[in-house]
């Protein structure tokens, strides 16, 4: 049973564990890191960062669990209320998790809430254009393709060319 939460303090250590594993595989998709990133120090001051964060509204910061274990971590961040109503998303999940529907339920639970915690409306990310498994939870989530960011992010060491998605909840005027 896949569960979305919010993180805490508590999860530094098994989520610290789980980015050291998943290093090597999450490499090619992310942000290139230093070997800091990956100490528990390091990611203590990062969720602690992520908490305060959440408490202002500006972003809400989870992991993803299954069957009582942590398998990766989404984020809603750059929430914007007022008449924008919107924020982006972004996650990952471990390898020997892949492939199981996990990230699927993930966005799924995190669009719900989105919706009926939030009140936001627009839900927008971002993916490589060749990360298919990315793009296929993106899609069985109702988003749907808006473009191609140009030289969007620096990935693994290089600016690299991103496929953005949006998905809008349907809205009833009054």
């Amino acid at each position: 049973m896949v569960e979305l939460r919010v993180v805490t303090v508590a999860d530094v250590p098994e989520l610290t564990e789980l980015l050291v594993l998943s290093r090597e595989f999450l490499a090619p998709y992310e942000p290139r890191r230093e070997d800091s990133y990956y100490d528990r120090a390091f990611q203590l001051k990062l969720v602690t960062a992520k908490l305060a964060d959440h408490e202002q509204g500006s972003e809400v910061p989870f992991v993803i669990v299954d069957n009582g274990k942590i398998v990766g971590q989404l984020v809603i961040d750059r929430i914007e209320f007022g008449p924008f109503r919107s924020c982006d998303i972004g996650y990952w999940v471990a390898e020997r998790s892949c492939g199981k529907g996990i990230a699927t339920e993930a966005v799924s639970q995190a669009l719900d809430y989105v919706r009926d915690e939030l009140g936001l409306t627009r839900v927008t990310a971002a993916t490589l254009p060749d990360n298919i498994p990315s793009i296929k939870v993106l899609e069985n989530n109702g988003f749907e393709t808006i473009g191609l960011a140009r030289s969007f992010m620096e990935i693994a060491g290089e600016r690299r060319d991103h496929v953005l998605f949006e998905f809008v909840h349907s809205t009833t005027q009054s």
